[in-house]
């Protein structure tokens, strides 16, 4: 007779988890469904890349998007300096080698338009190296924001997911002497 209750009870403690499983899998569909699409991380080298081609791109794909701007503008402004300075160089230069060639200006007078000329010089190669450094900047900072990106992410998703173990009763703990894992139902 006590096998026979045994058995049944058996039964119905089996019958009862599969009916809360068939409940919890729906559950958890729909949550994996949305964790799926929570979490997408963002390849490292890829956001490289990207930079590599546009300096920015790479900080935009991994959500940063100030950095990235930053950096658009910071090389979109070097560039358009660098060609302001240029166009401004070769004015200067054209008027320093008009003034040689003529032969009717003084030592000094020359060496002053020579002065101006290389100064824009100067300053079309500084901004030239400056846009070559955000660049290189906007490379290390696409592979680095791109790992912080799924850093966040995954941690993200793993309290998430710590928030449906709560959910469904389950308990993780750990002291510094034990480790304890047990399942909690309030009635």
């Amino acid at each position: 007779m006590r096998f026979l209750l045994i058995i049944s009870l058996l039964l119905f403690n089996l019958h009862v988890s599969f009916a809360q499983e068939v409940e919890n899998n729906t559950n958890t569909e729909q949550q994996t469904s949305e964790t799926a699409e929570q979490v997408k991380l963002v390849s490292p080298i890829g956001a490289m890349v990207r930079s590599a081609v546009f300096p920015g791109w790479g900080q935009l794909h991994s959500r940063s998007y100030f950095r990235g701007s930053l950096t658009v503008l910071g090389v979109g402004g070097s560039v358009v300096g660098a060609l302001l300075a240029q166009n401004s160089f070769r004015n200067r230069y054209k008027a320093y080698e008009k003034l040689v060639w003529d032969g009717f200006s003084s030592e000094k007078v020359i060496l002053e338009s020579y002065a101006h000329a290389n100064q824009r010089y100067k300053l079309r190669t500084f901004f030239m190296y400056t846009g070559i450094g955000i660049w290189l900047y906007s490379l290390i900072d696409s592979y680095v924001s791109a790992n912080f990106y799924n850093a966040t992410t995954l941690i993200q998703s793993i309290e998430q997911d710590a928030q449906n173990i709560e959910k469904l009763g389950i308990e993780i703990g750990a002291t510094p002497s034990h480790f304890y894992f047990g399942i909690v139902k309030t009635f």
